[in-house]
């Protein structure tokens, strides 16, 4: 959270805002719930776009004024279609996106190359299937020696494993349903998406059992050749002593969709009863300012929501980041609910459900009965709010 203290006028020295940094999660959201429900909360704020559902509604959020962002150059089209349909709740907008967080795949392409798997323009050719992406494991296992050609850590990190899920589900054209009395899905998309990850994880390319440390270090080591991970990552997988390479999740189903797990970090309104007109422009210029000047972000991996900053010649140098830029055009953010979203415990009820099933301990459909009995409990607690 962030309170403006003092006027802005042309220099980056006038614009001074005072950070409140809290923990991570639940005490970050609760702490900015309660003093937005007193009417006495900060003049600027920063909410995951998955958690807006759980904020907006409820009358915690004051929405943005278009026109007056409008003056400052922040407008619709300067942002992803998928971004700013993502900030609308009951026809207001709620949030302005600093940037889109996926969920992609890293490779080492100095093992690439040693392979010989690289094309003419030096990336990991085209993978359509699980069996193309065993391939692509195998062949880094030959080159290490290693057992594992691929790094995907997910065991006790529910997160890890929806991240990837929701990227395969979306791939599908599904969706879930949190809005209704019951939870919808598709069941198909749910089991072969699911299934998919347990076939990958079988031991042959891709380790059973790694957590993210593991598969992290596995990675950086050179032990394995590719890594789903996020992008905020990318600074530590860059202080590895190889070329490191990016690209979206393949889409390995036949679907043609492109899709990928993601979120953003936005700038919201936090209700004020009686907010200070004076310092609520200040709060719409501060945030213009830091959009146009957000290519360093893009340095921690993010990708910048600002469209002229994304399509600017200096962004497109920056590699790999350049090279997944375009998931932002399709992030599929969390399904909109008060329960779900970043912070929240719906990742970890996930994982919880289909961790044992990574492990070959319980049955796909033994599994999605188990999370679907889960999110209805908490659809039902959602509703006696």
């Amino acid at each position: 959270m962030a309170e403006i203290l003092t006027g802005i006028d042309n220099s980056w020295d006038a614009a001074r805002i005072k950070p409140v940094v809290l923990a991570w999660g639940p005490p970050y959201y609760t702490k900015l719930s309660m003093a937005a429900a007193g009417g006495r909360a900060p003049d600027l704020a920063i909410v995951h776009m998955s958690r807006l559902a759980g904020f907006a509604p409820g009358g915690l959020l004051d929405p943005w004024d278009l026109n007056r962002l409008a003056r400052y150059g922040i407008t619709e089209q300067t942002f992803t279609a998928s971004a700013w349909q993502s900030s609308i709740v009951n026809g207001k907008v709620y949030a302005i996106a600093l940037d889109s967080h996926a969920f992609i795949s890293f490779y080492n392409a100095t093992l690439a190359k040693k392979a010989g798997v690289l094309d003419s323009q030096g990336k990991l050719p085209e993978i359509k299937s699980l069996d193309d992406l065993k391939r692509l494991g195998k062949e880094f296992k030959r080159v290490t020696g290693k057992p594992y050609g691929i790094a995907y850590g997910y065991l006790g990190d529910g997160s890890q494993l929806w991240r990837l899920f929701w990227t395969f589900y979306s791939m599908h054209g599904a969706t879930f349903d949190l809005q209704g009395d019951r939870f919808t899905y598709d069941a198909e998309a749910f089991g072969d998406s699911i299934e998919t990850m347990r076939k990958l994880v079988d031991g042959e390319v891709a380790s059973r059992s790694a957590e993210g440390g593991t598969a992290n270090s596995s990675f950086i080591n050179g032990e394995s050749g590719l890594i789903f991970s996020g992008v905020w990552d990318l600074p530590q997988f860059q202080k590895a002593d190889f070329e490191l390479g990016a690209m979206p999740i393949p889409n390995l189903f036949g679907t043609g969709i492109k899709a990928a797990w993601g979120d953003s970090h936005t700038f919201v309104l936090p209700h004020q009863s009686q907010p200070d007109e004076a310092k609520r422009e200040l709060a719409y210029e501060a945030v213009a300012r830091i959009l146009k000047a957000s290519l360093p972000w893009g340095g921690a991996g993010h990708t910048p929501a600002y469209l002229p900053v994304v399509n600017s010649p200096e962004f497109k140098t920056m590699r790999p980041n350049s090279d997944y830029a375009e998931t932002a055009s399709y992030l599929k953010y969390d399904p909109p609910s008060s329960f779900t979203g970043g912070g929240s415990g719906f990742q970890n009820q996930f994982g919880n459900s289909f961790q044992n099933v990574m492990l070959g301990q319980t049955s796909v459909k033994d599994a999605i009965a188990d999370f679907a009995e889960r999110v209805n409990v908490l659809m039902s607690k959602a509703v006696q709010r």
